[in-house]
């Protein structure tokens, strides 16, 4: 499956009433599981340690994010007019579908069950689908609250749509649930700098401390590693480090059949962090990341509720 692919997906429908509709669901359910496989593969591992029904319920909200996500992150489009158009029709369509209670869409028909099996309102999906004009409206942020902002709607909401499909036992667990979400795309940002502003002409580092720390686009695109790019880096990492910790408490407050994959998330994310300081900060090499038997590892860690 292409990135063509996943930003198409829907525009080749089958009717519900030619199939059964278990099968038709499954069939859904079945691609909102390959698209978490594709692209989101510490994720994916993490989701294995979920029992099924809340497994399923997770690849429908991350097929839900992916998609109009993979829309405005295609570093091969050219017309904004058109980007925009593609996220306004899968916005209508996942809302006429909300509606409906159903899709002759699968991956829409998977995701529209998972969101009314679970309570998922249309406001937490129409909070994330703004994040993602956003992308095609704002290329930088001024200071930290301007980027929490964004991140509230592109990676909050997804964090309160997980804690209701794994359940919990207190309110509170929502608030931790949003810091989860910044904590993890903060650490995604600090990864993909080189990306962002390279593909897409965006930098989702705050402006202000940039300047305090005397980093320029033209620093990130020669990308160069200097003294002044390395103290900013780990300032950063501090700060993420640190949203981390908040999020921390609200893991115990989930349900007991999602905790160990929601650690299991958490530690395989934030060793990210520790991966970028051991390439000495080097985001322009190539992409960090964990390889199998370090997410092996960390997994046997979280198991026992270890979190460094």
């Amino acid at each position: 499956m292409t990135t063509s692919d996943i930003a198409a997906l829907g525009e080749a429908t089958v009717r519900t009433t030619e199939i059964d509709r278990d099968e038709f669901y499954l069939r859904g359910l079945d691609e909102c599981r390959a698209i978490t496989r594709r692209y989101g593969t510490s994720f994916y591992f993490a989701t294995q340690f979920f029992p099924r029904e809340v497994r399923e319920g997770i690849y429908a909200v991350y097929a839900f994010a992916r998609i109009p996500d993979e829309i405005v992150d295609d570093p091969d489009k050219t017309d904004r007019e058109l980007t925009i158009a593609k996220l306004n029709d899968w916005r209508s369509r996942w809302l006429r579908a909300m509606d409906e209670g159903e899709s002759s869409d699968a991956v829409l028909n998977a995701i529209v069950r998972a969101f009314k099996k679970f309570d998922i309102g249309v406001d937490l999906g129409e909070a994330f689908l703004k994040s993602m004009f956003m992308d095609e409206e704002k290329f930088r942020y001024e200071s930290y609250a301007d980027l929490e902002e964004y991140m509230y709607g592109s990676a909050g909401v997804i964090g309160l749509m997980v804690t209701r499909v794994v359940g919990y036992s207190s309110e509170a667990a929502f608030d931790h649930a949003i810091k989860l979400g910044y904590a993890f795309q903060l650490t995604n940002f600090l990864r993909d700098i080189r990306e962002d502003h390279d593909e897409l002409g965006r930098v989702y580092m705050p402006q202000d401390e940039m300047r305090r720390f005397r980093i320029t686009d033209t620093d990130l695109a020669s990308q160069e590693r200097s003294e002044r790019f390395v103290e900013f880096m780990r300032f950063q990492i501090e700060r993420n480090r640190r949203v981390y910790r908040e999020a921390l408490p609200g893991i115990p407050m989930l349900h007991w059949r999602g905790r160990l994959a929601v650690r299991i998330s958490y530690v395989l994310y934030k060793a990210i962090l520790r991966e970028i300081e051991r390439a000495n900060y080097n985001v322009f090499a190539g992409r960090v990341r964990t390889n199998l038997g370090q997410k092996l590892w960390l997994s046997a860690k979280a198991l026992v509720g270890v979190y460094e």
